[in-house]
């Protein structure tokens, strides 16, 4: 098995995908893409799990939860990259690396092995690590620079994202690391996390998993603050810290009240490049699609979004969520696909649904308020503009005038009223200028009225 075949394992355990898209994630040939299904259905089949199947262009591995424990504790092929996180990250873990016994854990060749710990060779020399040779023993670890603590802690994070679907060698490399089972740890965590009132995703709890690996290996790191700000809320997270970590060290409970405090006030991010690289591209979105995004909670959103998207793609994570193919992202995602080659950008596909998913919640905000009369011709000649439906719309929708006339008097010039609403809604065909609805209710004509404000949003000059 080679790295494009461990690249599609990963990709199919957690979504199905088509060949074409998985193109996008792997920068390789189809035909490349083909040829590892292809061996991936043969290795399956040698330990009689279902095969990689493709129904409407799809590829799909479907797999029970002891299937997929099965199969990963019989694929033990690394990718390149892998091979050189796993080396990196057992080397400042243990501060020794002992390469002809990492080639037999590996099951790979010197050739091999060698051309891996030449990167982190690189990488120890570009950011200032030292470490030095031992005679018959091997690599002693001397000094470890604060870019390599950065690097071991970014790294580290994806065994904790990936660790449902970790071959045997990354897994055993986990569990001899970390002091605590990680299922646990994450109830302890859960109200710790609950009380600090933050957003988290895997991406914090894989950090935080990590935190507590750093402060055992080398300290940790320095977050604290130069003033604290809002202290009722500092002290809330640290009795939320102590109360419900109690078996956690000093040290470690100390940087996690410093972290989750700063990281509440948006200044915990893990990488400052990427911060300015997030806040560019946000800035160039909004001016490509004419936003103004002055909703701060969609804004801190569409930030989060962004930087995660980013730091996936920098550190080669391929966490994907189902992508839901839904009809109405595809012009959003046509035009966030123009946006990103016109402006030097990428970012996974998945991502790409992602970021649509809050375009679309902010160009539906931004525009509705344009929407000021709605025409509603239904044939129920009772209902009027003083009835109960009108009155429950009107509250629903308080921003929107709604006129409700009964069909009967408008089968004809339709097109007329255009000038005087901005939408009109009727239960019957009656013109090319009017939207049909099969029945009235407030739902459906919201979502009307999300639909107009998103195309009005998609095509402003």
């Amino acid at each position: 098995m080679h790295t494009t075949a461990a690249n599609i394992l990963k990709i199919l355990s957690q979504s199905e995908m088509s060949v074409d898209d998985m193109q996008l994630y792997l920068e390789v040939e189809k035909s490349s893409i083909m040829k590892a299904i292809l061996q991936l259905n043969e290795f399956l089949e040698s330990i009689n799990l279902p095969i990689i199947k493709r129904n409407d262009s799809l590829c799909s591995l479907n797999l029970s939860n002891q299937q997929m424990k099965t199969l990963f504790n019989n694929f033990n092929t690394l990718t390149s990259v892998e091979k050189v996180d796993y080396l990196f990250i057992k080397f400042i873990a243990t501060g020794f690396l002992n390469l002809e016994k990492e080639k037999e854990n590996l099951d790979i060749s010197r050739s091999t092995i060698l051309r891996a710990f030449k990167t982190v060779k690189e990488t120890f020399a570009k950011n200032g690590s030292t470490y030095e040779y031992i005679h018959g023993k091997g690599l002693v670890l001397t000094h470890l620079s604060s870019l390599d603590k950065t690097a071991f802690c970014k790294k580290l994070m994806i065994f904790f994202i990936e660790e449902d679907i970790l071959v045997p060698s990354r897994r055993n490399l986990l569990n001899s690391i970390k002091k605590f089972d990680t299922k646990e740890r994450v109830e302890k965590l859960y109200p710790i996390l609950s009380n600090s009132e933050m957003s988290v995703n895997y991406f914090v709890l894989a950090f935080i998993h990590v935190l507590e690996v750093c402060v055992d290996i080398f300290g940790g790191f320095d977050f604290k603050v130069e003033s604290i700000k809002e202290m009722d809320k500092f002290i809330k997270i640290k009795n939320s810290v102590e109360k419900c970590g109690k078996e956690l060290s000093e040290e470690y409970k100390k940087q996690l009240v410093y972290f989750l405090y700063s990281f509440s006030l948006d200044q915990g991010r893990l990488d400052g490049t990427l911060i300015n690289i997030s806040s560019k591209f946000i800035s160039d979105l909004k001016d490509y699609f004419k936003l103004k995004i002055n909703n701060k909670d969609l804004y801190k959103l569409l930030f989060n979004k962004v930087y995660l998207s980013f730091f996936k793609l920098e550190n080669n994570i391929l966490k994907i969520s189902n992508i839901k193919r839904d009809r109405s992202y595809m012009k959003i995602l046509e035009k966030l696909d123009i946006f990103l080659a016109e402006n030097s950008y990428k970012i996974y596909l998945a991502d790409k649904y992602v970021i649509a998913f809050v375009l679309k919640t902010i160009i539906i905000e931004e525009n509705i308020s344009e929407i000021k009369n709605v025409l509603l011709l239904l044939h129920d000649a009772a209902i009027n503009r003083k009835s109960a439906f009108n009155i429950s719309l009107k509250r629903y929708i308080p921003a929107v005038n709604f006129d409700v006339e009964p069909i009967l008097f408008y089968q004809k010039n339709v097109a007329k009223l255009k000038k005087d609403y901005d939408i009109i809604i009727a239960d019957s065909k009656i013109s090319y200028e009017s939207i049909l609805i099969d029945s009235y209710n407030n739902i459906k004509i919201y979502e009307i009225l999300e639909n107009h404000a998103l195309n009005v949003g998609l095509n402003k000059k």
